[in-house]
C-alpha cells in the first residue's frame, strides 16, 4: 500500500510538472509596469525545432487569458498542429482589462496605454527565449483583442505575416500598412456588441462602429484588391463566406459571417450565457489559412496541396441536427452507416441534410474512401 501511495504522489508530481511546463506565466517590465501572458507550448515541444507563433488577444472584461484561452481552445488546437500560442494581458484597471486599439477600449484608451509598444516588446522577448520562426507569427483576438489585431498589422505589419480577428473591426486610422497583410475575419450577423451592419454597440461604452463592408472597403482599397466581395458561398440557414483577392503581396481577405450565434468565438466555447455559433470552427480555419502566409509577400502554397492529402474534419462532433465538414470541395460522395452497419444515407452535400430525426448514439461517415467516427447526440 505504501508502494501504490508513493507511486501516486510521483504521477501527481510528474503530471503537474508537465502542466507547469506547458503553460507558463510570466511577466516583462514594459514603460513602467509589469506585463504579463501566458505561454503555452505544445506537445512533444523541442528546443531543436523551430516554431510558428500565434498571439491571441482577449476580449475587454475581468479575466485575462482564461477568457479566449476557454472560448478559442487555440492551446488545443498547438497540441495537435504543432505552434506555440501566447496569451497577452491588457493593464488591468478599476478591475477591468481592456487594450488600447485606437478608438477603443476605455480605460486603456483614456489612460493611453501603449499596447502596440508591450507587444513589440514582447515579441522581442519571446524571440529571444522560444525557438520560434520570426516569419511565421499571426495574431488572433477576440473583441476589443480582434480591434487590437487591427491595429497591430496597422503599425507592427512587418512581425506579423496575417491576422484572424473574432467579432471585431478596424478603430486605427488612417489604415496604411507597410504592406497588404492577410486576414481572415470571423463574425456573426446577430452581434449586437460589434454590429455587423454598424452602429453603436449595445455594451456601456456607447461606442460607434462602422459597417463591415465599408471597413474592407477601405482595406481592399489599400490593397488595390482587383476582386472584391466574391461570394464564395452564401446560406441564410448557415452562413457567407466572402473573399478580396487579386490584391498587393499576395494578400486575400477572407471573410465568414454566420447567421446564427452572438457575440462569441464561432464553433468555440460559451463564456456565459452567449449564444455561441455552430456553423464553422474559427479556431480550426484560421489556422488552416495562416499556414499560406509568411512575413514575405510568397505563399507557402499549402493551399495547393492535393486535395486527397487534405485532412476531412467533421465538427461539432458530437452534432446535433447537421454535419458541417471543413476542406471539402462539393466533389465527395459521401456514406452515413450506423453502429449496426446499416446504410443511413448515401449523397453529396451531406452540410445541407438535417439528421435531427436520428437516435443518438455513435455513426460512421464514410467520404470517399475515408471514414470518420462522428457521434449524434
Amino acid at each position: 500500500m505504501k508502494k501504490i501511495f508513493l507511486q501516486f504522489i510521483l504521477t501527481l508530481f510528474l503530471s503537474n510538472l508537465t502542466s507547469a511546463q506547458t503553460n507558463v506565466y510570466d511577466s516583462i517590465y514594459v514603460d513602467g509596469r509589469w506585463r504579463t501572458f501566458l505561454t503555452h507550448l505544445p506537445t512533444g515541444y523541442n528546443t531543436s525545432n523551430n516554431y510558428p507563433l500565434v498571439l491571441a488577444f482577449h476580449g475587454g472584461g475581468l479575466l485575462g487569458y482564461q477568457s479566449i484561452q476557454y472560448q478559442s481552445r487555440l492551446s488545443q488546437k498547438s497540441d495537435t498542429s504543432g505552434f506555440i500560442v501566447v496569451y497577452p494581458e491588457g493593464v488591468k484597471i478599476a478591475g477591468n482589462r481592456t487594450w488600447n486599439a485606437g478608438g477603443c477600449c476605455a480605460p486603456s484608451t483614456t489612460q493611453n496605454i501603449d499596447d502596440v509598444g508591450f507587444v513589440n516588446s514582447l515579441l522581442n522577448h519571446l524571440f529571444a527565449n522560444r525557438p520560434i520562426d520570426t516569419t511565421r507569427v499571426y495574431a488572433t483576438g477576440f473583441s476589443n483583442g480582434a480591434l487590437l489585431c487591427y491595429r497591430l498589422a496597422n503599425q507592427l505589419t512587418n512581425r506579423f505575416a496575417a491576422i484572424a480577428p473574432v467579432a471585431g473591426n478596424l478603430m486605427h486610422y488612417p489604415w496604411n500598412p507597410s504592406r497588404s497583410i492577410p486576414i481572415i475575419s470571423f463574425h456573426s450577423y446577430q452581434d449586437q456588441n460589434v454590429k455587423y451592419f454598424g452602429g453603436v454597440t449595445v455594451g456601456t461604452t456607447g461606442t460607434y462602429f462602422p459597417p463591415q463592408d465599408s471597413m474592407f472597403n477601405i482595406i481592399s482599397s489599400n490593397y488595390s484588391c482587383g476582386i472584391l466581395k466574391d461570394t464564395l458561398f452564401h446560406n441564410t440557414n448557415l452562413y457567407d463566406r466572402f473573399k478580396y483577392s487579386n490584391c498587393s503581396c499576395n494578400a486575400i481577405i477572407d471573410q465568414y459571417v454566420s447567421y446564427d450565434g452572438e457575440h462569441s468565438w464561432p464553433g468555440g466555447l460559451s463564456s456565459g450565457t452567449v449564444t455561441v455559433s455552430n456553423q464553422f470552427s474559427a479556431t480550426f480555419l484560421m489556422w488552416q489559412y495562416f499556414q499560406n502566409y509568411t512575413t514575405s509577400c510568397l505563399t507557402t502554397g499549402i493551399e495547393n496541396f492535393n486535395e486527397s492529402n487534405i485532412k476531412i474534419e467533421a465538427f461539432p462532433n458530437p452534432f446535433s441536427n447537421k454535419i458541417e465538414l471543413t476542406n471539402t470541395t462539393g466533389k465527395e460522395n459521401f456514406t452515413l452507416i450506423n453502429y449496426f452497419g446499416q446504410v443511413i444515407w448515401i449523397g453529396k452535400n451531406i452540410e445541407q441534410q438535417d439528421f435531427s430525426y436520428l437516435t443518438n448514439g455513435l455513426y460512421f461517415l464514410r467520404i470517399d474512401n475515408r471514414t470518420t467516427k462522428i457521434v449524434k447526440q
